[in-house]
């Protein structure tokens, strides 16, 4: 059975600040959702009420036909994964042992781990090309090692959605890339993944569907070649951009070039 999210006039507010307002969309694996839209418009936001991490205004989220209110906790993190923004923070841990924190709730944490689990954390270090990292304390590394790191304890779980808040941030060109083609194939797995940017170029390569935040229209969601137009992307960021095709000879890639503020 596929995964699906379902958005029913979804709000959030603080006080009298509508943040936005009345949300609606659906969607079901395999799919790649990208959140777009400028600073301060509630991407993050979104994605915390998608979490239960903030309280909705009104509205409702139904995962599998069932709201988000209703699941109990570990139920939920079960089978949705999160990876937020940043990926820095103090840590105690090997990147080993802090990766196999991502299957706390499958082993016993007063036991040694199995062979196989650590195997499991070996493999996964492999395909984010972090495995020279493992024996590191996460307080020693960089941002944007961190940031992988983070995403490999979110991997371990093999989750059946993956919610990531700007998964590119502070990452350097090579490792934005493998971070995205990470997402691509977890899609071709059959996944179901949103994550938010500021990138319309990185949603419009891999992205299937869009949801683009917008004060003056609200939100459009679809498609996302009919959603990331230059139309709207000169009303959602007051820029004048270009959207074209670049082709290595084997494939054609989509992209965006900005040209000017307006």
């Amino acid at each position: 059975m596929n995964t699906s999210i379902k958005v029913n006039n979804l709000s959030f507010a603080y006080g009298k600040h509508i943040v936005f307002e009345n949300l609606n969309f659906e969607i079901e694996s395999p799919t790649v959702l990208s959140i777009l839209g400028p600073n301060g418009i509630g991407k993050t936001t979104f994605i915390k009420c998608l979490l239960g991490l903030r309280k909705k205004t009104s509205g409702e989220i139904l995962i599998n036909g069932k709201d988000i209110d209703d699941y109990e906790k570990k139920e939920y993190y079960s089978f949705v994964a999160y990876l937020k923004q940043g990926g820095k923070e103090t840590s105690i841990y090997t990147v080993v042992d802090t990766v196999l924190l991502g299957l706390a709730s499958k082993i016993n944490p007063l036991l040694k781990p199995k062979d196989s689990d650590i195997e499991k954390v070996y493999t996964i270090l492999n395909e984010l090309n972090i495995y020279h990292l493992k024996d590191k304390y996460v307080s020693k590394l960089s941002g944007g090692e961190a940031q992988m790191v983070f995403m490999a304890r979110a991997l371990i779980r093999e989750p059946e959605i993956l919610i990531l808040d700007e998964p590119e941030s502070n990452l350097d060109y090579r490792n934005q890339l493998l971070m995205l083609d990470t997402i691509d194939r977890l899609k071709a797995k059959g996944k179901l993944i949103i994550f938010n940017t500021h990138y319309p170029e990185h949603a419009l390569r891999y992205s299937n569907k869009v949801l683009m935040l917008n004060k003056s229209f609200g939100y459009r969601f679809g498609n996302t070649t009919n959603i990331i137009t230059k139309e709207n992307i000169e009303e959602t960021y007051k820029i004048k951009a270009v959207i074209g095709e670049i082709s290595d000879g084997d494939t054609v890639y989509k992209d965006i070039i900005p040209l000017s503020i307006v």
